[in-house]
């Protein structure tokens, strides 16, 4: 009887042990998260965005605002209000689990005729804002309209978070307005840094 326990508690040690050293060295741990646009913009993408590059072939950001190497958290802003502050909020959960990565970088880009950098930072009772993370940029209009629309490939009364890769290929949009897409988001970006891209 005791020979028979503790067979059985050996297989109850040994089996959990082999089942890992199977799946190390044999499986496959992979996430997929999407390319958008890998046939380029075709005609019936944002008909009303004329400025968008319409072709075949993958569609890549291009943009001197936008650094290649890194993964990058995009987010379009121009109007104060309780939305703002919201969305801010989440994005800070996003800064609390990625400032210390130095290849992923976030950037909250300003429509300056509307909105200051002053209006922002006035938040920071509430949200800490680290700098060397968390960019704030303030552009005008055009330059603030080209990048959304035509480089994020974005409408009107888009105002979802946008994730770039270091290739600049877009990889997720996300209504951080809830909660849940927040949380994506996060995982979305963890998942690309075990990413080969160059692989893909």
């Amino acid at each position: 009887m005791k020979n028979k326990k503790g067979f059985y508690l050996f297989l109850l040690i040994l089996l959990p042990a082999l089942i890992f050293l199977f799946l190390k060295g044999f499986g496959k741990n992979e996430f997929q998260i999407p390319i958008y646009y890998t046939d380029g913009i075709g005609g019936d993408t944002l008909r009303q965005v004329t400025c968008l590059e319409r072709n075949t072939e993958q569609y890549i950001v291009k943009s001197p605002e936008l650094k290649a190497g890194v993964t990058k958290v995009i987010h379009f802003e121009r109007m104060d209000g309780p939305v703002l502050k919201t969305r801010l909020e989440e994005l800070e959960k996003v800064q609390d689990v990625f400032y210390s990565h130095p290849n992923v970088q976030m950037t909250s880009y300003l429509n300056s005729a509307s909105i200051q950098t002053d209006a922002i930072t006035g938040y920071n009772q509430r949200v800490t804002f680290m700098d060397q993370f968390w960019h704030f940029k303030e552009l005008d209009s055009a330059s603030w309209g080209n990048l959304k629309y035509c480089g994020m490939v974005m409408s009107d009364l888009d105002n979802r978070v946008i994730l770039v890769d270091a290739k600049n290929r877009i990889r997720g949009y996300y209504n951080i307005m809830e909660r849940e897409e927040t949380d994506r988001l996060i995982l979305e970006i963890r998942i690309l840094q075990t990413i080969d891209l160059d692989n893909e």
